[in-house]
């Protein structure tokens, strides 16, 4: 009788009874109880395949044909599980260089703390005539007594709302919250659609400082399931959310008072340069004693 190996079955998991045979259970070989390690592997094929060409009957011989065929199938199948054995290592080092590059994004977002950061999707939509949204901003600076002012823009850029809040007090940097009842400078409904908000002001030192919705600090950052999220405005957002990471420093003044170094302000031209001429060195030179 002769023993052929069947392409679509394991011949890893083909494994040899103790009197030498084979059993076929539906698609698998499998092992007696007696020898589970019994792997009937390529190397063990090829040896039983010798063994029974020599200890074939000379009367009925082993067809030529169907044993090329077989180690065919074998050589194919070996080459395609070398395969296999490649993709796995490129697997695991793919996962490695993921781990490490995972690594390497949680220090960056560890940077980013102290930065400001806005949300890429900050806009503003209205889909109601009766709501009044509720803005929370961040004053990046304190506000001086001029007053905040609280501009609503459409989708063309175009001024639709403005209002003026805390004039006569200052205002300390940090959260600001105000409203927006959805509706112009006349009191019509400004219509459903995506609006932009921006608030302006002075700072202490007259520098004029242009804050947008959905532009807060960073104040911290916490990792879920390998995601870095940023912590601002009582929020944990995605940083594949965020449109935009800046520094924004601050360097104290003489007065205690927090100086912009790094925002978007504007400085008044109110320095003049100093036009006193520079008295020229008119000292006698010292003649020297004979």
């Amino acid at each position: 009788m002769t023993t052929e190996w069947n392409p679509n079955l394991n011949w890893q998991n083909t494994q040899s009874k103790p009197n030498g045979t084979t059993q076929n259970s539906g698609n698998n070989l499998t092992a007696d109880q007696g020898n589970p390690g019994a792997v009937l592997d390529k190397d063990a094929f090829l040896k039983l395949l010798l063994i029974e060409m020599q200890h074939q009957d000379p009367t009925d011989p082993m067809d030529s044909d169907k044993m090329l065929t077989q180690t065919s199938q074998l050589a194919a199948l070996e080459m395609q599980q070398n395969t296999n054995n490649t993709m796995q290592k490129m697997v695991a080092t793919m996962e490695k260089l993921s781990n490490a590059m995972g690594t390497s994004q949680s220090i960056g977002a560890l940077g980013a703390i102290g930065k400001m950061a806005t949300i890429a999707d900050n806009k503003i939509k209205l889909t109601g005539s009766d709501e009044i949204i509720a803005l929370k901003m961040y004053l990046p600076e304190a506000a001086n007594k001029d007053g905040i002012t609280l501009e609503v823009y459409d989708k063309d850029n175009k001024l639709v709302y403005t209002e003026k809040a805390s004039e006569g007090k200052e205002v300390s940097a940090g959260h600001f919250t105000m409203e927006w009842p959805g509706r112009d400078n006349n009191g019509v409904y400004a219509g459903d659609g995506e609006y932009t908000v921006k608030i302006v002001y002075n700072n202490q030192q007259g520098e004029k400082i242009t804050a947008s919705y959905g532009t807060y600090p960073i104040e911290g950052v916490v990792f879920k399931e390998g995601v870095a999220y940023a912590k601002m405005a009582g929020q944990e957002v995605p940083f594949d959310a965020l449109g935009e990471i800046t520094d924004y420093k601050f360097s104290l003044g003489s007065n205690g008072s927090n100086n912009n170094t790094g925002g978007n302000s504007e400085k008044p031209d109110t320095e003049k340069p100093d036009n006193k001429p520079t008295e020229p060195d008119t000292k006698p030179e010292e003649k020297p004693k004979a």
